[in-house]
């Protein structure tokens, strides 16, 4: 069940963005579980996290000063939620501090439930798909991080992570299969970027909007990969989800 919570955190004293770096803010998020064993095992074990970090402002103006910032937080299996929202929900005072940065969480909100099986269920079979890449996104391999768009990469990267956390799994060879020889970059208009997780390391990535298109018409395919989409505004896509690299938005195509 993937859910989408918003936190609203207050600082202490005013803080510049970027200060904010991203592997603070994810041990800010860390920080609030400190005292849960449970659930710092349930975020921190699996090789493949099951949850993303989206820090707005450092990535659209990190030159800015504030007083308190808002954090958005992606849960993507069924047994994360109730456990972090025990902790969110029931501690009267949360209040952390990170390399010098302290934060008190001051609100939580959900804005956005789904389940597994109404994504699959309510997808539709468009042959046109446009992702926005709001932050930085590669892929590793290796010792090379790859920074474009290959729909082989996108899609093979979301296909583990949803099969990974959804009890209903989709056919990882048939749709992989299919991308391979039908799904191609129609259009795209992007640039990369490169971001500071913290004082001595990067991250470069590519940004922007792509267009992805499929040549042939197969329905089962299609729902799975609209279903895929509709799942990346949750688990992001890429590397370093966890600390907001990866963001992205299904555009609706009105053509």
């Amino acid at each position: 069940m993937p859910v989408k919570l918003l936190l609203k955190f207050g600082l202490s004293s005013p803080a510049r963005v970027s200060s904010l770096k991203p592997k603070v803010i994810h041990g800010i998020f860390f920080s609030l579980f400190q005292k849960n064993r449970k659930v710092g095992e349930l975020l921190h074990s699996p090789s493949l996290k099951p949850f993303t970090l989206f820090f707005p402002a450092y990535f659209r103006k990190p030159e800015g000063e504030v007083t308190s910032f808002t954090l958005e937080l992606n849960l993507l299996n069924n047994e994360l939620f109730p456990e972090v929202a025990k902790v969110l929900f029931s501690e009267k005072e949360l209040e952390v501090s990170v390399n010098g940065v302290r934060a008190e969480l001051r609100s939580l909100k959900p804005i956005l439930v789904e389940t597994y099986e109404g994504m699959l269920k309510e997808s539709s079979l468009k042959r046109d798909i446009i992702l926005d890449f709001l932050t930085p996104t590669s892929f590793k391999k290796g010792d090379v991080d790859l920074i474009l768009p290959e729909p082989y990469l996108v899609f093979k990267n979301l296909l583990k992570r949803w099969n990974t956390f959804s009890p209903i799994k989709i056919p990882a060879k048939e749709v992989i299969s299919f991308v391979k020889r039908n799904l191609f970059v129609s259009g795209c208009w992007i640039r990369t970027k490169k971001v500071k997780v913290m004082k001595n390391a990067k991250i470069t990535g590519f940004m922007g909007r792509v267009y992805f298109y499929a040549l042939k018409e197969d329905p089962e395919i299609l729902r799975a990969l609209n279903s895929l989409c509709k799942f990346s505004e949750f688990s992001g896509i890429g590397r370093k989800t966890t600390m907001g690299f990866g963001k992205v938005k299904v555009v609706e195509n009105t053509d």
